[in-house]
């Protein structure tokens, strides 16, 4: 049994490594079912156990596919202060209903939520696990990537407030240009086409190996609160969902996210930053959301923000200061 003299330092080391072994026998051992563990708290010195989620459906071993500590960080009291307050005087003026908004330090760990009950519709948010199912896909084929699709027929997907390229009709693509539209530029057009090659058994196994209720792809009634949310992006940063090269892959095409006028308009623009939207409702009722991963100097950092109001590009303006509030308090306050 370890024993409390041991440091909190050395535990998560221990535990994050017996991860990343996990990984790598899991490629070499047949999957039962996806299912997941429910995450199971480990004692911490400070009083706070450390959560530690792991992948279920292995014959010999229990995967830990994300560590954290189970409580909200008191380094970021002052940044989720600053946040509510603003939050307060936005309110009043109609340009939003609610907001949530999640942040973690992805090398320490700390971590800080934001109205954490409220639950949203992901909208273009679900393209990011479209391409974790597709990356999934290809452990087991990778050819799969480079299989040509025709967009023979032009498709009529839900419109957008942000636009941007989208897919030609009679051409003809690879799976992973298909991806790359899908998430580069959001392209609906893009996405539908890809759903019709994609796997929704393993579609489904990404949300219940989180631990999350699997959703009906064809259903827009799916909602999910922020934090849930971030563990999607940050499997990726973790490399330990997929493999070490596919979530370095996927990270690439998040940096390539065209989308500007949300959470990285006031923040540098040298600063690299794997980023992805999503949009929501009806005029008048409108949802926007977006989570990034934001490699501040050594100490990247995970946010995603979820909105509710009547405009969407008012909620673009609310997002891009709440994504500045953090970025000032994380540049401020080094390790």
């Amino acid at each position: 049994m370890l024993r409390k003299k041991i440091p909190v330092f050395f535990l998560l080391i221990a535990i994050l490594a017996g991860g990343l072994m996990g990984v790598v026998v899991t490629k070499l051992s047949g999957k039962e079912e996806s299912k997941a563990i429910a995450p199971q708290p480990e004692a911490a010195n400070d009083g706070c156990a450390y959560t530690i989620s792991r992948l279920a459906g292995y014959k010999n071993i229990h995967p830990v596919y994300m560590a954290e500590p189970a409580c909200e960080s008191k380094n970021y009291l002052s940044l989720k202060v600053g946040i509510l307050d603003y939050l307060e005087t936005v309110k009043p003026t109609g340009d939003l209903e609610y907001a949530s908004v999640y942040v973690k330090d992805l090398n320490g760990n700390e971590w800080m939520d934001v109205n954490p009950e409220n639950t949203y519709h992901p909208g273009s948010l679900f393209k990011v696990i479209t391409m974790i199912t597709f990356l999934k896909m290809a452990e087991n084929n990778m050819a799969i990537l480079d299989q040509p699709v025709k967009y023979a027929q032009e498709l009529n997907p839900p419109t957008q407030t942000f636009n941007s390229k989208v897919i030609t009709p009679g051409q003809t693509y690879k799976i992973k240009d298909l991806i790359y539209y899908m998430v580069v530029y959001s392209d609906n057009h893009a996405t539908m086409l890809l759903h019709k090659y994609m796997d929704p058994k393993i579609f489904e196994n990404v949300f219940t190996d989180l631990g999350l209720v699997k959703p009906d792809i064809y259903n827009n009634s799916y909602q999910l609160s922020v934090k849930d949310y971030s563990k999607f992006v940050s499997i990726l940063y973790d490399g330990s969902y997929l493999t070490g090269a596919a979530s370095d892959f996927a990270i690439s095409l998040l940096c390539e996210s065209d989308f500007a006028l949300g959470l990285t308009k006031e923040l540098p623009r040298d600063i690299k930053i794997a980023h992805k939207f999503g949009e929501a409702g009806k005029p008048g009722n409108r949802e926007l959301h977006e989570s990034a991963i934001v490699y501040l100097n050594n100490r990247p950092y995970l946010v995603t923000i979820m909105t509710k109001g009547k405009q969407s590009e008012k909620l673009a303006e609310i997002m891009a200061r709440i994504s500045k509030m953090v970025y000032d308090h994380m540049a401020s306050h080094p390790v």
